[in-house]
């Protein structure tokens, strides 16, 4: 069941605009985009090289996760974004070992004098990094197509064994419900870096998720192994996602759904991938934490208290407090820097109005005028 909600339009104008200002400030800029593709481009081609131990099994390589869904967040403490790709076999699982698997791609990564300075091994991925700008992790799956399109199985060096997921079409699930008016492109062969989304363009959906991560990001700061994971988090969104165009509002459907469906679940919540053909329990890993699951419950219930305490804030210094304990000091503080900026050029231009009962400043009518400063600093 979602929960409507319903908003005085002048506090969801004026709350969106810094709620999107701070998903901005988290966000890849243009630049990094760029340089993110132009290396994706260059592993993708060494990778396939003709001649190559991989090349008998025409690899591909295709983003997953938050850059294709458009929800990427940069890190807590540190500048490198996580930019997450499968890097497909035309190989089944039956014909080779997962370690052979991981063994056969670490090589080639390897024989590049960069790649190998970059180099890290991971559980499931090889990650290369590039300072100051972000990590591609990249793992190495087979293909599993009798399961249908776009499913493969990922190598575990720990476990062992392989993993089923499908990647592709989770991304296009989520982008179909967030973006349900748009044509969406598909994840093909040598698929490029879809490009970034134009911000006035981006669905409430995309913010939220941005937006929940980040406060995941805060409370789990110093137990970031209880912390949920990413694709519980966009999933549970995404189903619970009405259409609403604020990402005030989507943020506390989300939680009001959250909420409901563990209160109605009598054992653990249960968050199955709604794109893989293999069943996966996306919440698996609190059966071997029940802490994590504990941690979840806590950390969604004080969430829906804060958000029902912005609801009620009056004006940037209430909304500017609450907004700093969720998402950190410097996006905040930046997105209602910008936000002021903007609206001190509406005032200079006579379009600035004090929404009444909000407190907030608007450009919308109708509203309380403010008279243009004049006084030049006397």
């Amino acid at each position: 069941m979602t929960r409507k909600i319903v908003l005085d339009a002048d506090f969801s104008r004026g709350i969106d605009r810094i709620l999107k200002g701070i998903c901005e400030n988290l966000q890849l800029t243009q630049t990094q985009h760029r340089l993110a593709e132009e290396h994706y481009k260059a592993v993708s081609n060494w990778l396939e090289q003709p001649g190559s131990i991989l090349a008998p099994f025409e690899p591909t390589i295709y983003p997953q996760g938050s850059l294709p869904m458009g929800v990427t967040n940069k890190p807590l403490w540190r500048d490198e974004y996580d930019l997450d790709f499968i890097c497909e076999l035309q190989l089944e699982s039956g014909q080779i070992t997962p370690a052979d698997l991981f063994s056969k791609f670490e090589y080639r990564i390897r024989e590049h004098k960069d790649y190998r300075e970059r180099m890290e091994l991971g559980k499931r991925c090889i990650c290369l990094k590039y300072a100051h700008d972000f990590h591609l992790d990249i793992v190495p799956a087979c293909t599993n197509g009798k399961f249908g399109e776009g499913q493969v199985r990922i190598p575990d060096r720990e476990l062992e064994n392989w993993k089923d997921t499908n990647s592709k079409q989770y991304v296009d699930w989520f982008n179909a419900i967030a973006n349900a008016d748009r044509d969406l492109s598909r994840h093909d062969e040598a698929a490029p870096i879809p490009p970034q989304e134009e911000f006035e363009d981006k669905s409430a959906l995309k913010f939220a998720v941005q937006l929940m991560k980040r406060g995941r990001d805060m409370a789990f700061q110093d137990k970031d192994d209880l912390a949920p994971a990413s694709i519980v988090l966009s999933t549970l969104a995404a189903k619970s996602y009405s259409g609403n165009t604020s990402v005030f509002g989507t943020v506390a459907e989300t939680l009001y759904h959250i909420q409901a469906q563990i209160l109605a679940s009598p054992g653990r919540l249960q968050v199955w991938n709604p794109a893989n053909q293999v069943a996966e329990d996306l919440g698996e890993r609190w059966d071997k934490s029940p802490e994590a699951y504990k941690e979840f419950k806590t950390w969604i219930s004080g969430f829906c208290l804060i958000w029902q305490q912005l609801e009620q804030a009056r004006g940037y210094r209430d909304i500017n407090e609450i907004l700093v304990a969720l998402f950190g000091e410097q996006p905040t503080r930046e997105a209602i820097r910008q936000d002021t900026l903007r609206l001190e050029q509406a005032r200079q231009d006579g379009r600035l109005s004090v929404a009444a009962g909000s407190g907030l400043l608007t450009t919308q009518s109708p509203a309380i005028a403010v008279p243009r400063n004049t006084f030049y600093g006397q």
